[in-house]
């Protein structure tokens, strides 16, 4: 991870996105990338010259402008927030004009990104993103772990990390996410099945299955845990509650159980309303 994007309207939900990535970017000696995303229908005075211009034309260009100097005004006023100019972090920063959702893609492309932070209630954050009609789009061609907040999250949040698996998934990718916060934050990892009537199991061939799990990941400094609960999504928020954990990382595949935390209704609890972080990633 040497390269996290952080989109930012310049909310408070946005600023605590950045305020969260420093510590990450520190441990990973990573670079932050801000990218600000001017939304317009077209672009198209944007980027023309020499031509006689419409009165529409010339309020929309003018419009534009307006807006560039307010995104540079709001850097500087973000930069100086959160003290960027005396910390030994490495920035980058970017205005792009366009659809959000299809600047940040672009943008991860481009810019070589390999994490992303997101505040969940930013006008265009990560609610939006996920909830949105591009749902499945966006999360099928992003390769790349995004980082969900809510709240400023501390580096020693990380510390405990809650990993709820079908164990029947292919999770390479994130359980390679995973293990790279353990080493940089000396993360315990809960390793987790939550058990609902309709896939109920034993605790002990459930914990069979964990320890197995645990095995064929190469997993260190992990406890197993069997938790019951009605509601799979329910049974996470509540097990994170109890054990006072952190992070909470989930893939995201239409093949699994799973893939309903990021649908929906049940994504707005657990990713936008939840005060803890959520990592999510695609399935291999």
């Amino acid at each position: 991870m040497k390269r996290i994007l952080v989109p930012t309207d310049f909310s408070m939900e946005a600023e605590n996105a950045l305020q969260t990535a420093i510590p990450i970017a520190e441990a990973f000696d990573a670079t932050i990338i801000l990218l600000h995303v001017l939304e317009v229908s077209s672009v198209d005075t944007f980027t023309e010259t020499g031509n006689p211009a419409s009165d529409e034309e010339i309020s929309h260009s003018v419009h534009i402008n307006e807006n560039l100097k307010l995104a540079h005004d709001n850097f500087k006023r973000s930069f100086a927030l959160h003290g960027l100019d005396n910390i030994d972090v490495k920035l980058e920063q970017y205005i792009r004009v366009g659809s959000a959702n299809k600047q940040i893609e672009e943008s991860i492309e481009k810019e070589n990104i390999d994490f992303v932070i997101m505040g969940t209630k930013a006008a265009w954050g990560l609610t939006d993103i996920l909830l949105g009609t591009s749902t499945d789009k966006l999360l099928r061609r992003v390769n790349c772990p995004v980082l969900s907040v809510n709240e400023v999250v501390p580096g020693d949040a990380f510390t405990k990390i809650v990993f709820p698996t079908t164990t029947y998934s292919k999770e390479t990718g994130l359980v390679e996410t995973i293990k790279k916060f353990q080493k940089a934050f000396g993360s315990k990892i809960f390793l987790v099945r939550i058990n609902t009537p309709m896939h109920f199991m034993s605790d002990k061939d459930s914990i069979a299955l964990l320890e197995e799990y645990a095995v064929d990941n190469n997993l260190i400094n992990y406890e197993s845990h069997v938790y019951s609960h009605t509601e799979e999504e329910d049974g996470i928020r509540e097990f994170a509650d109890y054990i006072k954990g952190g992070m909470i990382a989930v893939s995201t595949s239409a093949h699994t159980g799973l893939w309903k935390i990021i649908q929906g209704s049940v994504t707005k609890e657990l990713v936008s309303h939840s005060k803890r972080p959520v990592l999510t990633l695609k399935m291999d």
